[in-house]
């Protein structure tokens, strides 16, 4: 939980965690002047919230919504909420979430991290500015071992876990930053994949999209979208925007990305290259990190800042409309896969 100001400060004010303990160690450790709270419904009985204007869910993914739901409920005035993605495990709960957020005028962001990311800034805008021309084709994948680690959702129950709610979400991203939701609609999804023997759940995606123009004679053409996840082995990440002028490239990996590759068709034989590159924030060696790339959480801190500062209720990075369409096509993929406990 932070309170923001109107420099670029940021201040850590109060940290909730299961126990009271756990909650200590981690505000000692990284905020020594945090308020440490034991339970969730300890912090949320706290008027004041110690000062917090803005709540940062991140626990384990199946609590998500309900998390949520009641930070909304809260009685502090104007409180926003940055939630970990997904925001919920199906797209009905996450409609409802930002229909109570709108009913209460506050901040909903599902924390889609790789849409504040400067790379991708860039590549909205060298798409929107007609770049690559026409988007017709996407291509990309994410893959790890989850045997070597991973996220304890990720396991035992299909309803919440999976690879598909775990990063197939960033190949869906991927796929509505080439196609935004404002010009495109998915018109067929088709999905098959592996689900593991015990469990259930999803462990290997592979996906195919249609997306086609919402302005009635539109002279753009439509496209397609070819996406791939997998729990079950290291991929390499790489992520391609195809259009018909040319291409833009996420180097890997593409869901923290750095860098970027445009091509420019000059002619049929003769292309053009231009790289961007966009170092990752310092970090001081004080904190220890999960996740790769970690460090580019504040682009996310930064993001939704400034929104509570000009009294936003959605980040332009990562829209409530573009958080449904990613969520309704994520249940009909899972749906497609016989996931138990899924709907589309």
């Amino acid at each position: 939980m932070w309170r923001p100001h109107r420099d670029s400060a940021r201040a850590v004010v109060a940290i909730s965690a299961r126990s009271e303990q756990s909650a200590i160690d981690f505000a000692q450790k990284h905020a020594p002047d945090a308020k440490a709270y034991g339970g969730y419904s300890s912090l949320m009985a706290d008027s004041s919230l110690n000062g917090a204007d803005a709540i940062y869910v991140a626990t384990q993914p199946d609590t998500h919504a309900e998390l949520v739901h009641g930070f909304l409920e809260h009685s502090k005035d104007n409180l926003a909420v940055l939630c970990e993605k997904p925001l919920a495990p199906n797209v009905e709960q996450v409609k409802g979430i930002y229909q109570s957020a709108r009913e209460r005028n506050r901040l909903v962001v599902e924390g889609m991290w790789t849409r504040c990311f400067p790379a991708t800034v860039k590549a909205r805008e060298l798409i929107a500015a007609g770049k690559i021309g026409d988007v017709v084709a996407v291509n990309g994948d994410f893959g790890y071992t989850i045997a070597n680690g991973a996220p304890a959702a990720v396991r035992g129950d299909p309803a919440t876990g999976g690879m598909t709610l775990d990063i197939g979400i960033y190949m869906i991203e991927k796929a509505l930053l080439s196609y935004p939701v404002s010009d495109y609609s998915m018109t067929d999804c088709q999905a098959t994949g592996v689900l593991g023997k015990e469990d259930g759940v999803d462990l290997s995606v592979s996906s195919s999209m249609t997306f086609v123009p919402n302005a009635e004679g539109s002279t753009a053409p439509s496209g397609v979208a070819s996406l791939f996840w997998t729990g079950l082995c290291d991929t390499q990440e790489v992520a391609t925007i195809m259009g018909t002028k040319g291409q833009i490239v996420f180097q890997r990996p593409a869901h923290t990305p750095t860098t970027l590759t445009l091509t420019s068709q000059v002619s049929r034989t003769e292309t053009e290259h231009e790289t961007f590159h966009f170092d990752l924030p310092e970090e001081d060696g004080s904190h220890e990190f999960f996740y790769p790339g970690s460090i580019a959480l504040q682009y996310e801190a930064e993001a939704v800042r400034l929104a509570v500062l000009e009294g936003a209720e959605e980040l332009p990075h990562w829209t409530h409309a573009e958080s449904i369409a990613c969520h309704r096509i994520m249940g009909q993929v899972r749906q497609q896969l016989g996931v138990a406990g899924t709907s589309p």
